[in-house]
């Protein structure tokens, strides 16, 4: 039911048990992290109540700067996170394995800057937009079709959607 084998895509049909399983998260997050995290959401697409999404718990940890990541590194080492190598300037993504397959993964960034709220953003609007949520269900299936062991080109090919997305999110504001 959770996990992926790394570098695959294959979408499910939106479970409910995906909030469940990030309520667990969030706690145990909470009671070992307390003391260096701001907040602590439930992003990506299993967040989103009736889109289609790899079966990966996605967790946004805001935190109050950089150098907190530096001891949250070692605290989420001890929970069976790894680091995730990524070239994203003030992000660092961490993820945790049941074997062989990704079940979670960590999004750590400075709480309330712009890789935040563009993560909240975006999940807000399409939980909020029927339409936008189906144009990005047709996307996704698409692209899963086209590149079902390619992770990396299909969330590249994802991009633009994603910036319209955010584009519409902000003028809302």
């Amino acid at each position: 039911m959770l996990g992926l084998e790394r570098g695959l895509v294959k979408l499910e049909p939106y479970n409910d048990k995906w909030s469940k399983l990030f309520d667990e998260e969030r706690e145990l997050l909470s009671s070992q992290l307390k003391e260096l995290i701001i907040a602590i959401e439930h992003v990506g697409s299993t967040s989103i109540e009736g889109l289609f999404a790899k079966p990966i718990i996605d967790i946004a940890i805001g935190v109050s700067s950089l150098d907190v990541i530096i001891e949250l590194k070692e605290e989420v080492k001890v929970l069976g996170y790894v680091e995730v190598p990524i070239s994203i300037d003030g992000k660092h993504v961490f993820a945790r394995y049941k074997e062989k397959k990704i079940t979670h993964f960590l999004h750590v960034m400075i709480y309330n800057q712009n890789l935040w709220v563009d993560q909240i953003s975006f999940r807000d609007y399409l939980r909020s937009n029927l339409d936008a949520k189906i144009e990005y269900i047709k996307l996704k299936e698409k692209l899963a079709n086209k590149y079902p062991n390619n992770v990396i080109s299909y969330t590249n090919e994802k991009k633009k959607f994603v910036d319209d997305i955010l584009k519409s999110a902000k003028e809302l504001w």
